[in-house]
């Protein structure tokens, strides 16, 4: 099995994979957004609330030695699904 399979725009099998589910969960947020009374206020709420739990656990994590990043991933996924992606990623962090 050839691990370097390049494919679209030259990225690997697993890179296609990754992006793509990021690309889904944008996109499925979008219309969460657009279905709610108020899509822009919804989403900047949402967006808001991500950033600084995001930031909190960032800073503050360390004291129940949780330590989550701030970088591109961490970041889009605490703008693209708030609050509770942060939770989840905070989760698999301690699991892991």
């Amino acid at each position: 099995m050839q691990d370097s399979i390049v494919g679209i725009a030259g990225l690997s099998l697993p890179e296609m994979i990754f992006y793509g589910a990021l690309a889904l969960c944008a996109l499925v947020m979008a219309i969460h957004y657009m279905r709610s009374e108020k899509p822009v206020k919804t989403a900047l709420w949402g967006m808001l609330t991500g950033a600084a739990a995001l930031i909190a656990v960032h800073f503050f994590g360390g004291k129940i030695g949780l330590a989550l990043p701030l970088n591109g991933f961490t970041s889009f996924v605490a703008v693209t699904l708030g609050a509770p992606g942060v939770a989840f990623m905070s989760i698999i962090e301690l699991i892991m």
